[in-house]
């Protein structure tokens, strides 16, 4: 039975070693159907397969790969009029994963470094006659590590004219995660100077270079600065939207089928469409390629194996910008509502540093954290794709802190920190009735929009927690001070099926904490909460306990 492979290990060696393969060799086809001489710009969630596919086109098209049979079997091989492709220039192959970040004197360190190895693939033609002075004192500069920010953004051009005069040929170039140091510096000072540098390397290396054959690009977000991919006309933009090789990257539902079939598990398939389907990419509804293959390298465990893999900023975000004026919609999406908007698939560096709404959910869509339905009037629904995701919701909701200036927040935890329970009341009716709540009929709702009241208001003071083990039994929320003079708190959340029954369901509340004993442990005086919820109206009650 074969191994599966989840560490991103290229197509070489996946068929090289005999891994089991999900064959999206017709990616090949897709692009050469279109041209061979444009520029393809491919945006996809991380780990969705994108390494793995750029690797196949290093192995289709690379001339240094000649001979091999790793196609054999594969769709591909079923269309012989792209046999003249294969392994027919040399390719470039620049992988950016490993561009540092963290301030913009090591990006341009790193970046050299891969630029290095990018070059050693090529010592043969590099240490050939047909290198000229200018260009060894480049690569002398390159390879020392001294080289300039104009040296680097000149590097693949030149190594692609050295290529033209060694092979007689022309250069396709893979670049593959070209914005990873982006989305890693994402609302840093250090970005846009990324941003700028980029622009240039990419104007010269794809625009201003008549060595080149084709590109390939991958990346997550498709970054609309002047300059980054502008002036190029051939270029062709695929991203989450786009119909056209939409099955390319994440597996179909007959791809699952297929995996669990092969391992035994058929049953399994249930459990693997709750955590990790839920995408669309075009037309086709796609599962998380990561997580389902760890799934099954992990004894068909199901958790959360993706949303580990990365910073998930975008959806920090979502949650730090929460006020009154959007709260329904946070609220809506965190409890697994739906909610209709534009969404727009170039974002600039100005809508990073201003996102909210559009630029938001697009980029949420984008890194994979939202599914983005289209509808009949050019508007996207947009949900939580999965039990995967939904769980990562509520631990960056625990852990992070919003950050909120709003008024009805301060005034609501002024509110509860003095017991007074009208004013409470009153501004959760206020918040609950100015929005267009979707997803108002449970528990869970209520829970969230609490919390993220609570976590942007009171996170320097109290420890904010919840579903909490407490006494005999898990309370919804507990507020620890985090300094002395004031008690803890505990809330209890309760809906009601009718407004008359919300006295009741406050009682309720107050008398599951006495039963199950959530106060267990604590000492001195704690304070205890019953809220109850019928739709858009809300009724507190509170209580002292002494211990």
């Amino acid at each position: 039975m074969k191994q599966v492979s989840t560490g991103g290990m290229s197509f070489q060696d996946i068929r090289d070693r005999d891994k089991y393969y999900v064959d999206k060799s017709l990616l090949i086809k897709d692009m050469l159907d279109k041209g061979d001489g444009d520029v393809y710009l491919y945006t996809r969630p991380r780990r969705f397969g994108k390494t793995t596919n750029i690797t196949m086109l290093d192995a289709y098209f690379n001339m240094q790969y000649e001979g091999n049979t790793w196609f054999d079997g594969l769709a591909i091989s079923e269309f012989p009029e792209f046999d003249r492709y294969r392994n027919a220039f040399p390719v470039i192959y620049l992988d950016l994963k490993d561009a540092n970040p963290r301030d913009y004197g090591l990006f341009i360190e790193s970046l050299n470094s891969i630029i290095i190895r990018t070059f050693k693939r090529f010592d043969k033609e590099l240490s050939s006659d047909v290198v000229m002075r200018s260009e060894s004192l480049l690569l002398d500069r390159i390879y020392s590590k001294k080289a300039s920010e104009d040296d680097l953004r000149e590097s693949i051009l030149t190594l692609c004219e050295i290529l033209h005069r060694y092979h007689g040929r022309r250069s396709i170039v893979l670049i593959d995660e070209y914005d990873r140091a982006l989305t890693d510096s994402f609302g840093t000072e250090t970005q846009k100077m990324i941003i700028d540098f980029l622009s240039g390397f990419f104007s010269t290396t794809l625009k201003s270079n008549r060595n080149l054959q084709m590109a390939y690009v991958t990346g997550v977000m498709q970054v609309a600065k002047a300059g980054m991919f502008s002036g190029l006309n051939n270029i062709s933009i695929n991203n989450i939207a786009s119909t056209t090789s939409d099955e390319r990257f994440g597996f179909t539902e007959a791809e699952v089928r297929d995996i669990l079939g092969y391992y035994g598990h058929q049953d399994s398939f249930d459990d693997v469409r709750a955590w990790y389907d839920g995408y669309r990419f075009g037309d086709a509804e796609v599962y998380n390629p990561y997580s389902v293959m760890l799934y099954v390298q992990n004894g068909f465990r199901a958790e959360g194996y993706w949303t580990g893999t990365s910073e998930n900023v975008s959806l920090r975000w979502m949650i730090q910008r929460a006020d009154e004026s959007n709260i329904d919609k946070v609220i809506t999406i965190l409890s697994g509502g739906s909610i209709e908007t534009e969404l727009r698939y170039d974002i600039t560096y100005e809508d990073m540093m201003s996102l909210w709404d559009t630029n938001l959910y697009s980029l949420m869509a984008m890194t994979g954290y939202l599914k983005a339905e289209p509808t009949d009037s050019k508007t996207y629904l947009i949900s939580i794709p999965n039990r995967e995701v939904k769980e990562d919701l509520e631990r960056i909701l625990t852990n992070n802190k919003p950050v909120m200036g709003s008024k009805l927040f301060v005034e609501f935890c002024s509110s509860l920190l003095d017991m007074r329970t009208e004013p409470m009341e009153t501004v959760l009716n206020r918040l609950l009735t100015s929005g267009n709540y979707l997803n108002l009929n449970r528990e869970y709702a209520y829970e969230i929009l609490l919390m993220t009241i609570l976590k942007g208001t009171l996170a320097e003071s109290h420890d904010v927690r919840t579903e909490r083990q407490e006494g005999n039994g898990r309370t919804d929320i507990v507020l620890t001070p985090l300094k002395g003079g004031s008690p803890p708190i505990i809330i209890e959340l309760k809906t009601a099926d009718a407004i008359d029954k919300l006295d009741t369901a406050v009682e309720d509340a107050i008398r599951q904490i006495h039963d199950r004993r959530y106060y267990n442990g604590m000492k001195g005086r704690v304070v205890l909460y019953g809220i109850a919820f019928c739709g858009v109206v809300s009724k507190v009650g509170a209580e002292i306990l002494d211990l």
